[in-house]
């Protein structure tokens, strides 16, 4: 049933799998999926089978699945992913020029971009814990994003092609 919705031997076989791991835990009732003469009821089980398939799909699509097999691993130099002295001290200006603009920031926008910059907040969450609208604060950084792409942009661009000397 499983392939015939589109899935692969793989995914069919963990789907199945699956569903007799839900029926033992969720169906308290053997009636309800056994006919009498101790078959399985396809109808419940071509349902469910459907429902886990969508459900499979529906997340694959939002996030990307994929496979790591040894043969794609690549031998790759980690000493090209090391900071070097020039860049780290670059950078540590980058900052520090983003940090003084933004000491210069009436305090609610500070307070805002730093909460949102320098933690896992969402502005949701931020919005939920302080109160004000979510709509107010989506504006707000919105804003003080454009400042600072304004302002540091081709800062920003000099930092990624390597011309440390110009930040």
């Amino acid at each position: 049933m499983t392939r015939g919705f589109g899935a692969d031997y793989d995914l069919a076989q963990d789907l199945v799998q699956s569903m007799y791991l839900r029926m033992h835990k969720y169906v308290k009732d053997e009636e309800r999926i056994m006919y009498k003469d101790d078959e399985v009821n396809r109808f419940f089980v071509y349902v469910t089978l459907k429902n886990m398939y969508r459900t499979y799909m529906n997340a694959s699509n939002k996030f990307a699945f994929f496979e790591v097999r040894e043969d794609d691993v690549i031998d790759t130099d980690l000493r090209e992913f090391a900071f070097d002295e020039a860049m780290e001290a670059a950078f540590e200006r980058l900052v520090g020029k983003i940090s003084t603009e933004m000491k210069t920031w009436h305090r609610y926008d500070r307070i805002l971009s730093e909460k949102y910059l320098k933690s896992d907040y969402s502005l949701r969450d931020i919005a939920n814990g302080s109160g004000i609208s979510l709509t107010s604060i989506f504006n707000s950084m919105k804003e003080n994003k454009r400042i600072l792409r304004d302002k540091f942009s081709e800062d920003w661009e000099d930092f990624k092609n390597g011309d440390y000397n110009l930040i």
